[in-house]
C-alpha cells in the first residue's frame, strides 16, 4: 500500500515498502507528483526513474534491468538506470529521482529497511520528479 509517512526533505514521503521487497521483486512502480516512478533494485544499489520510455510512453517496468541498464520492452530503447541517459540515440533520456537509503534496518531493534518517495522535486534531465527513499 502507498501511504504518505511524512516529515522530511520538504514534505511527505510515499511508502513503497521494503528493500527487502524490492530485492525480491527487482523492479516496483509508485505514483509520483509527476509521473509514476520505476524503482529498480540492480547490482546492490535503487534508482529511481520516471516509468514511462520517453520514446513512445510504454511502461518501463515491462522492460528488463541487467548491468544497470534498463532496455524498454516494446523498442529496446537502453537506459542507465543511475543516471536515466540513453544508449540510443533515437531516444531521449528518462528522468531520474534522487535515491537515499535510510536506517537500512542498523535501528535497535534491528527494523527492516524500508522504501518511501517523497512528493517533493528533484531536478533531472530538465524535469522535476519525486525523490526517493530508502531506510
Amino acid at each position: 500500500m502507498v501511504r504518505a509517512v511524512g516529515n522530511d526533505i520538504d514534505g511527505a514521503f510515499i511508502r513503497v515498502g521494503t528493500l527487502e521487497e524490492l530485492r525480491a521483486k527487482g523492479m516496483m512502480v509508485v505514483p509520483g507528483e509527476h509521473c509514476p516512478l520505476l524503482v529498480v533494485y540492480d547490482e546492490e544499489r535503487v534508482f529511481a526513474l520516471d516509468n514511462r520510455c520517453p520514446h513512445l510512453g510504454f511502461p518501463l517496468h515491462r522492460g528488463s534491468v541487467k548491468d544497470n541498464v534498463l532496455t524498454c520492452h516494446w523498442h529496446h530503447a537502453r537506459f542507465d538506470v543511475a543516471s536515466g541517459c540513453t544508449f540510443d540515440l533515437w531516444a531521449d533520456d528518462i528522468a531520474t529521482a534522487a535515491v537515499e537509503v535510510r536506517d537500512g534496518g542498523r535501528g535497535s531493534p534491528p527494523a527492516p529497511a524500508t522504501l518511501a518517495a517523497t512528493r517533493t522535486g528533484a531536478t533531472a534531465c530538465g524535469r522535476d520528479l519525486s525523490r526517493i527513499s530508502v531506510s
